[in-house]
Order: C-alpha cells, then structure tokens, then sequence
C-alpha cells in the first residue's frame, strides 16, 4: 500500500507537466497562427533535445574513461571478483564460473545489481527496477555466502558497463562475472554489453545466464 500510495504521488509532476501543455496549446489557439507556429518551433527544437539525450543514455562509457586492470593474482593471493547481477546467481553458477579463475585461492567479492528503469519511472514513482535490483542484489550475496565467499554490493547504474566501471572503481578485481535473466539477455546483447565488456578490460570476463525463477 505504501509503494502504491508513493507511485500515486509522484505522478502528479507528469499530470501538471500534461496539464501544462494543453493550457499552452489552448492559449496558443486563442493568440492566432504566429502562435502556433512559435509553439511548434519550441515543441520541435525539445524533442530534438530529448532524442539527443535518449540517444546518449544507451552508449557505453568511452574506452579511455575504463579503470586501470589489477595485475593476475599471484599464488596465495585473494582472488578478487565483481558480479554484475541482472539476477539471482545460484551458488553453483558462482561456483562454477569463480573457480575456473580462482584456482584454490582464497575469493573475495562485490556485487552491482543494475537498476534497470526509465526517466519516466522517475516521473511517476515506479520502483519496479530499484526493487528487482534489489531482490538480484540479495539473491546474488546469500549465494556467494553459501559457497564461502565474502562479499558486499550494492545498487548500480542501469548500464552494465557503466555499473561495472563503477565497481571497478570501488572494488578493483581480478574477474568479471555479468549474470542476465533469459528475458534481459537479448536486451543486454542487444547493446553488446558483455563483449563491450570484454574489449574493455583487461580482465576475464564470464558471461552467467540465471534461472529466472
């Protein structure tokens, strides 16, 4: 009920923004066809604004802005990993996809779980991506805990490779691990996410695809 109410109140902003243009239409309509061309020019030269900057949204950051790579861990060195979780990792997934770059040694982890959303979420008060990402984040940690691998995470940015730039930042590692739910894989290959991530670091990077359920 709290969420609903929450989402019923931020709505408003978008129904004012709404109410705003259709007085703004009205008052043009009465004023004569100099109006309406003016109002036209303006409503064109925002929508250019917002295509532009929608456009901007879904590019990777630039290569150059990429975290320096930690050097391959040397023998009994803790293996360090950051997981980019657009979903619950299962502890054998984690297992599996850790080990094979661990080999024995001791891992410490971090997550990011991408908050997947809009603008217009933003707008009318939608926490469905911020409440997913933080059921992913959640999921992804008591699984890590269940193989013995101490971890800590947080909520990222809603592109990949921005949240694992982010974390890289924050946590440097050894090994990249982006887990995707089958629904969000095409979108993330779709954005060539995962091999942008492999051009981009200098560090392995294993691709995890989770049972949704």
């Amino acid at each position: 009920m709290k969420i609903l109410k929450q989402r019923e109140f931020m709505a408003i902003p978008l129904v004012l923004v709404i109410l705003g243009v259709l007085f703004i239409l009205f008052a043009a309509s009465s004023v004569g066809l100099w109006a309406w061309l003016l109002v036209g020019a303006i409503g064109l030269v925002v929508c250019a604004v917002l295509v532009l900057r929608v456009a901007r949204s879904h590019r990777h950051p630039i290569d150059r802005d990429a975290p320096p790579a930690l050097r391959p861990p040397a023998g009994g060195d803790v293996h360090r990993v950051l997981v980019i979780a657009d979903g619950a990792c299962t502890s054998d997934a984690l297992r599996a996809a850790i080990d094979e770059e661990a080999k024995g040694s001791t891992v410490e982890a971090f997550v990011v779980a991408p908050a997947l959303g809009s603008r217009l979420d933003r707008w009318t008060g939608d926490q469905e991506g911020y409440d997913d990402a933080t059921d992913h984040l959640d999921g992804t940690l008591r699984a890590l805990e269940e193989i013995g691998v101490h971890a800590k995470g947080r909520i990222g940015s809603k592109d990949p490779v921005q949240a694992a730039d982010d974390g890289l930042r924050e946590f440097p590692a050894h090994q990249l691990v982006m887990a995707v739910r089958p629904a969000a894989d095409q979108k993330w290959l779709e954005q060539d996410s995962v091999e942008a991530a492999r051009k981009r670091y200098e560090i392995p990077v294993t691709l995890i695809v989770v049972d949704p359920s």
